[in-house]
Formats: C-alpha cells, sequence, structure tokens
C-alpha cells in the first residue's frame, strides 16, 4: 500500500473514532435548569429549563431521572374540547442548531411522588437520557414559581375585597383588614386567573372563577368590618376591666365572624373544584404560593 494512501485511511479512521466517540449529551447545553416548589405534602412538581441541541442532527429527550422522587416522566399538555390538559409524551423532539424550551404551558419533566420537599435555592440533580443513550447529569435549582405578596408583618396580601387581588397601595386599610381577618386558607381565584394559561383554561372557566368573588365580595368586606370593629372593643373593655365572662361572650362573637369567613373560603375552594377539572386543580394546588 503507497504510503499517502495508507496515511489517508489512518486520518479517515481517526475522524470517524472521534464521530463515534462523541455522543449526542455532547452537542447539548442546558440553559436555567429549576425546579418548582409546591406546598408541603404536594405530591408532585415539575422540571423546567432550555435545551439547546447545538449539533447537526435532530435528536431527542427520551426520559430523565430525578433523586427527589420516585416516578419521573416527559409530560406536555393538549387541547382537548378547548381545555388544555396535561399528557404524558415517549420523548421531546430537539431539533438540530435549535434551543427547545421546558417552560410552564409546554414541554416538561414531572416529578411525581416526591419524597421530599423541594426547597428555595437547592440543588437537584436530573440525569437527562438521548436518543443515542447517552446521559447528561444536570443540576436544576428550586425555586418557587411566582413570590408571594407580604405585608409589613410578613402576611400574604390576599383577598376578595372588589373580587380581585390588591397590590401595595390599593386602600390600605382595607388590606389590613383582610390581612388581619383572612384565616389560614388558601386564596385560589387570584392564583387561577394569573396562572389561567398555564392551568389551561377556558375563557368559560375563567369567567366562572371570577364571578364567584364579586358575588361575596360585599359580605366578605361586611365580615371583615365587624371582625376588626368587635376586636377593638374587646381590647377597650379588656382595659377597662371588664369581667372574664362577658370579655369571653364578645370573644366568641369574633370566632363566629371568623368561622363565617372560613366557611365562604372553603366554599370557594368546592366551587373552583367544580369548575376545574380534577387535573387542573391538582396543578392550581402544587403552584400555590406559600408563606
Amino acid at each position: 500500500m503507497k504510503p499517502s494512501v495508507l496515511f489517508a485511511l489512518i486520518i479517515s479512521l481517526g475522524l470517524n473514532a472521534q464521530a463515534w466517540a462523541a455522543s449526542v449529551a455532547d452537542s447539548i447545553k442546558i440553559e436555567n435548569p429549576y425546579v418548582r416548589m409546591v406546598p408541603p405534602g404536594a405530591p408532585a412538581t415539575a422540571a423546567f429549563m432550555v435545551i439547546d441541541n447545538t449539533g447537526s442532527q435532530d435528536h431527542a429527550l427520551v426520559s430523565a431521572k430525578a433523586y427527589i422522587n420516585k416516578v419521573t416522566e416527559l409530560h406536555t399538555h393538549i387541547h382537548d374540547n378547548g381545555v388544555m390538559r396535561m399528557r404524558q409524551v415517549p420523548k421531546i423532539d430537539l431539533p438540530a442548531g435549535q434551543k427547545t424550551a421546558l417552560q410552564p404551558g409546554g414541554f416538561h419533566i414531572m416529578l411525581i411522588n416526591l419524597t421530599e420537599p423541594v426547597k428555595e435555592g437547592q440543588h437537584i440533580k436530573i440525569d437527562l437520557t438521548f436518543d443515542d443513550g447517552s446521559t447528561k447529569t444536570i443540576d436544576a435549582i428550586g425555586r418557587p414559581l411566582m413570590k408571594p405578596m407580604m405585608g409589613g408583618k410578613g402576611h400574604m396580601q390576599q383577598g376578595m375585597m372588589s373580587g380581585k387581588m390588591l397590590s401595595n397601595g390599593q386602600n390600605t386599610h382595607a388590606m389590613r383588614l383582610v390581612m388581619h381577618a383572612n384565616p389560614a386558607l388558601p386564596n385560589l381565584t387570584g392564583i387561577a386567573v394569573k396562572n389561567a394559561a398555564e392551568l389551561g383554561l377556558s375563557a368559560e372557566q375563567v369567567t366562572q372563577i371570577k364571578a364567584w368573588p364579586k358575588a361575596h365580595s360585599q359580605e366578605m368586606s361586611r365580615l371583615f368590618n365587624e371582625i376588626q370593629t368587635l376586636e377593638k372593643a374587646l381590647i377597650q373593655d379588656a382595659l377597662a376591666g371588664e369581667s372574664k365572662a362577658e370579655l369571653m361572650k364578645k370573644f366568641e362573637k369574633t370566632l363566629a365572624l371568623r368561622r363565617q369567613v372560613a366557611e365562604t373560603k372553603i366554599d370557594c375552594r368546592d366551587n373552583m373544584k367544580k369548575i376545574l377539572t380534577k387535573e387542573q386543580f391538582d396543578k392550581l394546588a402544587s403552584i400555590y404560593p406559600m408563606m
């Protein structure tokens, strides 16, 4: 064999060996991976990221494995009779030279049957497996989907006043009433409307959800004001030396009003469960921001 031919053959074999040695994982870059925090006891959460296929050939993500849960699946959302529903998929296509976003309302990695809570800033190891069998391990960060609005004393600023969430600077007196009188029960309306796209809500569902606080805001406002008035009087009577028996009678009245607030909020939750599908409600519970 001529030296020139032998040299060309060696070069060719060397290049082919390099091509064989390269894996899909080597050509994949991961941007901004994170795992969504969920309320304590929630059974599942999701991981999101941007997957950049820098190679010249199409590939696919075929599976994933995390270490804070028992089952990990690839999911997407589909439209079903005007409602967006979550579905498991066998793979997520990664076109050559393109970035594929795993994001709320689209493709994502579901972490099911959590074995530990996701903490803010926590580093969560996830193994990504591609269509050639190669694997890339990433470090996803635990983070909340959205920050709760906090008041001066750390209370979540949520309410049913005027049928919408109240923001800083809007009716400060009413906000203080809401924060003080609200029992420790979830305020789902504002969160559901704000995340309508991710939850896959139809226009009709959003309309039905908004109708509840509009129908009950006046009654809730009345209860909040009565609670504040009674509790102010209770403080004054206690300082004036009124007997324990009389003070307890007035205290029971405030408890009765707070019970009405709690019952109304539970009714609101039950109404939400009627409007949403089970899948949508479970997802709403998973994205509900905790204090």
